[in-house]
């Protein structure tokens, strides 16, 4: 035997030796570009081809390409039980599931009850698994765990198990395969039949619910036994309903564990691509811009996509250098905008903060002027003035102090006496088409004061003065001055949508939520013209003038009045005992007892009674102690941001304390706080008399015309 042959070569023959160094052909080297032409040179495959190129070569391979012999399980099958329950017990009961289901040979050997320790092993690599009920096999347990479908349709994704039930249906089989226990199933099948079932309650609803299927074999069961042992079965079953309850508990906590491990799992995972892409982000330059992003509640208002909830950056995904090159010019784009929305906010808010700044200024100047008992444009008015404009307007690098606002201060008179103008035009000409007075020409229209006369009667209508009580829920008549400096007026409730609206800016303690000022406007304000007559019939009652009277002189006349629909018609003669009422709360009465009806009659009593009445009156309630009452403002924080609503004495005293550090012994009325003009007087209760006959009144109101400057007319 030859050297070669012992390594399994064969032998050489020397001569074939010496013939084959006779015959000694060149080396070609083969490379990709050349391999098939010299392929096709030396008679390879070159009958498919008409040229031997490599065009038709690559177009060869992609015809004749050799097929990938498909992978079959049937070797498997064919190995030793042992080595099998080996491999099969390292994996998870979702694979074994798989695994039962691809052909008949795998099926047979796992669901073999000889297959149980597999399973268990199989159960052993999942987590805090409970174990597998006495009554329920390993397979069934595994596939009420880990599957996905309805186990009535098969329909996929199905995620909630009732393991009370132990099945997985989806919400259409869940309705159809179980029935509701109530009255009507405790009427037909007794009332305690439900004790030996075991009940599920659903999540939407609290009716509890069993199967049906459950139902009848239980009741089939029962029809035959007898009655000594259907107690006995009855007892066992409900011992079977308490074990299967409590492992129905056991395996709904693990439920739960195994969804919330999910959770945090996937949240790990976006936190750490969020954190990858800021990181990306930041090294671009965009540092800035990162940490300024908006939050997920200014995102939601101004409708923009938050960075936590960007399509690219919540996904579960790890950030690799391959998805960052696939998604940073969409990463940059998105940065890009959120670049302009911050620019655009930081202007914004540099002009609130020079609005504040005017803010400020004009609540001083109207304290150094004692300016607050009469009507004044609010600070949102005078930031829509071009005066104010000019300078809040000027550009975002420019620093703007108290001084430049200089100029508009040394205005503010002018500008205040401008608004008031037209303010009072146009409400003495809607008073004067609502109240039907016609004066002789266009110019009476600014002489006459109609928005003092006591019957003009204003009702607000929003939801503002919800949270202002009014006694025997009557309605809320305001009468001047109070209706002018209503609180509704000034403010209004800021929308959901509106973070910061502009030209303006929020309330503070003690008016409702998400409350801010607005330029002076009534027309929240309603003309109440059923009050208005019914304080015209009163004034008949009284011998005056409605076109004349105001409220001040009706105030201090304080005339006491008798509703004679009440007296069924009958007049004081001293004899009957009546109800007798002041003019404010008449008018009360009427609108709560008699539907504001204009054709109620009213009879004044006599002034000797009425003086009478208000002298008794006077002296019980300086008898008894009346509850603090909120009629002061704060003229330290009027048209400030932040300006409370009105408070109490004490509580105006503690509030000039802790926010203006003014002790309570320097506190001044009228210069640190003053009485809010919207506050309505007291309510003078009724009595009952018996008054006497009334004689003609002797005091006669004659027309006033009254002659005054602007400044007056609000006073």
């Amino acid at each position: 035997m030859s050297f070669s042959n012992l390594f399994g070569s064969p032998a050489v023959d020397m001569d074939s030796e010496e013939k084959k160094s006779e015959h000694v052909t060149k080396k070609i080297k083969i490379t990709a570009n050349n391999g098939w032409e010299h392929v096709f040179a030396r008679g390879g495959i070159k009958t498919h081809f008409t040229k031997t190129t490599t065009a038709d070569a690559t177009e060869f391979l992609k015809n004749n390409r050799p097929r990938a012999q498909k992978q079959s399980l049937e070797i498997l099958i064919s190995l030793p039980l042992d080595i099998l329950f080996e491999i099969f017990g390292r994996l998870l009961p979702l694979d074994l599931l798989h695994l039962a289901r691809t052909t008949k040979a795998l099926r047979a050997v796992l669901m073999h009850r000889s297959s149980t320790t597999v399973w268990m092993a199989a159960r052993s690599n999942v987590k805090g698994m409970p174990a597998c009920a006495d009554d329920m096999s390993e397979p069934a347990h595994a596939s009420l765990a880990f599957d996905t479908h309805c186990h009535n349709c098969l329909k996929p994704n199905v995620r909630n198990v009732d393991w009370n039930l132990r099945v997985r249906y989806c919400q259409k089989c869940f309705k159809e395969r179980t029935e509701v226990i109530d009255d009507k199933f405790k009427k037909a099948y007794g009332p305690k039949l439900h004790h030996c079932l075991s009940l599920s309650m659903t999540h939407n609803r609290n009716d509890i619910r069993c199967l049906i299927s459950d139902r009848e074999s239980l009741v089939n069961e029962l029809s035959k036994l007898g009655p000594e042992e259907r107690s006995v079965f009855r007892g066992t079953k409900r011992d079977e309903v308490l074990v299967r309850k409590e492992h129905a508990i056991l395996c709904t906590k693990w439920t739960q564990g195994e969804q919330q491990s999910r959770w945090d799992e996937l949240d790990h995972l976006r936190s750490l691509r969020y954190d990858a892409i800021v990181k990306k982000l930041i090294e671009l330059g965009w540092e800035e811009d990162v940490n300024k992003l908006p939050d997920q509640h200014t995102a939601r208002i101004y409708k923009l996509t938050h960075f936590e909830d960007h399509p690219l950056v919540k996904q579960p995904k790890p950030l690799t250098d391959r998805i960052w090159q696939n998604i940073q010019h969409k990463m940059v784009e998105f940065m890009g905008q959120m670049r302009e929305f911050r620019i655009l906010q930081e202007r914004k808010q540099q002009i609130r903060e020079r609005q504040s700044l005017v803010a400020t200024i004009y609540s001083d100047w109207q304290r150094e002027k004692g300016y607050h008992k009469y009507l004044m444009p609010t600070a949102a008015n005078l930031f829509a003035m071009w005066q104010v404009r000019n300078i809040v307007e000027l550009p975002a690098h420019l620093t703007i102090t108290v001084e430049e606002f200089q100029p508009v201060r040394e205005e503010l008179c002018e500008m205040v006496n401008h608004w008031k103008r037209g303010a009072i035009h146009d409400l003495r000409s809607d008073l004067l088409w609502r109240l039907e007075i016609h004066p002789g020409c266009w110019q009476d229209r600014l002489s006459i004061r109609c928005e003092k006369l006591a019957v003009a009667v204003f009702t607000c209508r929003v939801w503002l003065c919800e949270d202002i009580p009014e006694p025997n829920d009557s309605p809320r008549y305001m009468y001047f001055p109070e209706y002018l400096h209503h609180r509704c007026n000034r403010i209004r409730r800021r929308s959901w949508d509106e973070l910061h609206p502009p030209n303006t800016f929020a309330m503070g303690q003690g008016y409702p939520g998400s409350t801010v000022q607005r330029g002076w406007s009534m027309d929240d304000l309603e003309f109440d013209k059923k009050a208005s007559q019914t304080v015209k019939n009163i004034l008949h009652a009284c011998d005056l003038n409605w076109r004349v009277v105001t409220v001040s002189e009706l105030d201090d006349l304080d005339p006491r009045l008798v509703c004679l629909k009440c007296s069924y018609g009958n007049r004081c003669d001293g004899e009957r005992l009546m109800i007798v009422r002041s003019w404010r709360e008449s008018v009360k009465h009427c609108a709560k007892k008699h539907w504001s009806d204009s054709t109620v009659k009213w009879e004044k009593i006599s002034d000797e009674e009425a003086r009478s009445l208000r002298q008794d009156q006077e002296e019980a309630a300086g008898s008894t102690t009346t509850p603090p009452r909120k009629i002061w403002r704060c003229t330290h924080c009027h048209n400030k941001p932040k300006e409370p609503e009105k408070m109490t004495v004490q509580g105006m005293t503690d509030h000039l304390e802790d926010h203006h550090s003014i002790n309570a012994i320097d506190q001044v009325v009228g210069k640190d706080f003053a009485e809010a003009l919207d506050v309505p007087p007291l309510a003078i209760p009724s009595a009952k008399l018996k008054p006497n006959v009334v004689d003609p009144p002797n005091l006669q109101y004659r027309p006033a015309h009254w002659e005054g400057r602007f400044s007056d007319m609000f006073l």
